[in-house]
């Protein structure tokens, strides 16, 4: 029997109207977003089940890169209209974990009139099974970790294949407004120049993957011009808010101009406004209005970046020409499954970095000569091994092997550069073979904040701390709001033992950013090196999440505060961790110093080379390891990984 068409659903005192897209309580409108609409209409039309989170992302987002966040304010939306709750829901039920379900009386309202056109709630979808984990590799000691290394598997494709020819399509319309300027009332191009997330012209349609990825390739376009400082990605990302000012984002940036862009995806149409302002009298320089179909844009690009290139031609060097020009990938799809990588990857969250490899590891799989590609999957790989996601000797091998690989490759990818030092760094300790790394990349990029930041690292542990200060404030300079970098300031100032700025720094970003880990880690070892066991205390007591360094803080706090047994129950974690894989004898001997038991300090400080304790590096500035400073078998583990002696124990 064929279903009658239907024009909406009736419950409780509601009217849901596909027709006119309204949700009505008897005669008065109610204010609906256009995703909560879709949301309601779905789970009204599945009333009979629980609809799983993930089908309704695909329903309601088709071909979107999308966070749950983005559902999950739709059904707060959905229950604020209604005035319904979670905890005693009339109509939305969340089922926890796993999804939502319509459990209200609705009945569905059939056609008036053949002439009424009937609009049907968004259909089902195919969701593919989620992919395997990462999995870490057997170790003997952790039997439920045994089992094959599963090789991440590329997610469904998204709507992000936009991005690689919207984002040289404002390129070139935005350098092409450039060479107006140049030739017009202005004699160069400004010295300074940041592009803002795109925003979409339509709240309820915003993806927030779309819109700083169209940013992130019209920055790394402009960033090959000469004589432009382009702000980076990381430092434009803060100013993602829908009501932003563009000229207020400027004078924060400190930049002469800003592209501030919209992006709108209708079927298999995109529409991308793009306008330059100049910041110091907020006149727009140029704008741009482009509309264009949803697969042309590879094709596009190309001819835009040669009218880019032979607007120019005079002023841009031919290997900058060339660089304009070139592509990091001929497949549209690779570089879109690259897109969702970077997204996740910058978002710097544990959970997100399993889904970076899955995407980089399919880019790769399209295209196997992709070196941006492979060189995001080292990064993901190091990040898993520093938030303890996967032990860091295993992690740190893999992000070795695709370093390599995309050096093999693209010898001069700076990113790669930076990429294979971090693993020479924290692996390897070769220390002089990883500066020479870094200063490879900083010539060939000398902005690059991250390649600063890992020279800083290099030299805290093994070169003057001048040079790493020095390193880690330019890092600074070019993204002062990013906050990897805030965090690492007041750490490279606690290992030069500049404990009173190391704390200023630091518990202004605490304050600020409460659940930031990093910085919170950080605070809490300058504290306990300043004899502040009870602040320590404070600050990690249920919230001591993994960063690096943090295994032993807690610990040595509860041993300082007098509470042995907390403690030892710390020793004890702390020894399971390295069951499972994990590097943990630097740490070990850090809290069995705390303990005052120094044969199992020393004991547990010469594991650490062998079982790769990401901080032993540090050995030679580590303040609390100075009551046994001038043990021989303290120097002889310094020497051992290529540092000199320690210096003698400071009082």
């Amino acid at each position: 029997m064929q279903t009658p068409a239907i024009r909406g659903y009736t419950f409780a005192d509601f009217t849901l109207d596909f027709g006119r897209r309204r949700l009505s309580r008897g005669d008065e409108a109610l204010p609906l977003s256009g995703r909560a609409f879709e949301v309601l209409a779905y789970l009204l039309a599945n009333r009979d089940r629980m609809v799983p989170k993930r089908e309704l992302l695909e329903a309601v987002w088709p071909r979107m890169v999308v966070e749950e966040n983005n559902l999950t304010q739709a059904i707060s939306n959905l229950r604020r209209v209604l005035g319904d709750s979670r905890e005693a829901p009339q109509f939305i039920a969340t089922v926890a974990g796993r999804g939502y379900q319509f459990v209200g009386d609705a009945l569905p309202l059939p056609v008036a009139a053949p002439a009424t056109p009937a609009v049907e709630p968004p259909r089902p979808v195919a969701v593919p099974p989620a992919p395997e984990p990462v999995r870490p590799p057997v170790h003997e000691a952790a039997p439920e970790a045994a089992g094959e290394v599963s090789r991440p598997t590329a997610p469904p494709v998204s709507r992000r294949s936009l991005l690689l020819g919207a984002g040289a399509l404002a390129a070139a319309a935005l350098a092409a407004g450039a060479w107006r300027w140049r030739r017009g009332e202005r004699t160069q191009l400004p010295a300074s120049i940041a592009v803002l997330p795109f925003k979409p012209l339509l709240a309820e349609s915003r993806n927030e993957a779309i819109e700083i990825g169209i940013a992130e390739l019209l920055i790394n376009r402009l960033s090959v011009l000469p004589g432009m400082v382009v702000t980076p990605l990381s430092s434009v990302r803060r100013f993602s808010e829908l009501d932003r000012d563009p000229l207020q984002a400027g004078r924060d940036l400190d930049v002469a101009a800003v592209v501030d862009g919209t992006v709108q995806i209708q079927r298999d149409q995109v529409r991308l406004t793009a306008r330059l302002l100049e910041v110091a009298s907020g006149r727009a320089i140029w704008s741009g209005d482009f509309t264009e179909k949803f697969g042309d844009f590879f094709v596009l690009q190309d001819a835009l970046v040669t009218q880019l290139v032979a607007a120019l031609a005079v002023e841009v060097p031919a290997e900058v020409r060339a660089r304009l020009v070139a592509h990091a990938t001929s497949d549209t799809e690779a570089w879109q499954l690259y897109a969702n990588g970077r997204y996740q990857l910058e978002r710097r969250e544990p959970e997100a970095f399993t889904r970076a490899m899955r995407y980089f590891e399919g880019a790769i799989e399209r295209d196997p000569r992709f070196a941006l590609a492979i060189t995001g999957l080292s990064e993901a790989w190091a990040l898993s091994g520093t938030f303890a996601v996967v032990p860091p000797s295993f992690a740190l091998q893999q992000a070795r092997a695709a370093a390599q690989r995309a050096l093999d490759i693209t010898p001069q990818l700076p990113e790669a550069l930076t990429a294979l030092g971090h693993v020479l760094t924290q692996y390897d300790h070769d220390w002089s073979g990883a500066r020479r790394l870094y200063r490879e990349a900083l010539a060939l990029a000398p902005n690059s904040a991250w390649t600063h930041a890992f020279m800083s690292l290099n030299l805290i542990q093994s070169g003057p701390a001048r040079q790493a200060q020095e390193h880690i404030d330019r890092a600074l300079q070019l993204e002062p709001a990013v906050m990897p970098f805030m965090a690492l300031g007041g750490f490279v100032r606690y290992h030069a033992r500049e404990f009173d700025a190391a704390r200023q720094r630091l518990s202004g970003i605490v304050e600020s950013a409460p659940e930031a880990v990093m910085p919170r880690q950080f605070l809490a070892r300058t504290l306990l090196a300043q004899g502040d066991a009870d602040g320590t205390l404070r600050l990690l007591e249920g919230r001591n999440k993994p960063a690096p360094g943090s295994y032993s803080t807690l610990g040595r706090a509860y041993a300082k505060a007098g509470n042995v047994d907390a403690a030892r129950a710390e020793v004890a974690r702390v020894e399971a961790e390295g069951a499972k894989g994990f590097g943990v004898g630097f740490d070990l001997a850090l809290l069995h110093v705390a303990l005052g038991e120094r044969e199992r300090a020393l004991d547990a400080l010469e594991r650490a080379p062998a079982d790769r304790s990401q901080m032993v590096g540090y050995i030679n500035v580590e303040p609390a390891l100075d009551p046994i400073r001038d043990e021989p078998r303290l120097r002889a583990v310094a020497r051992a990984i290529g540092l000199p002696d320690a210096p003698a124990a400071r009082q």
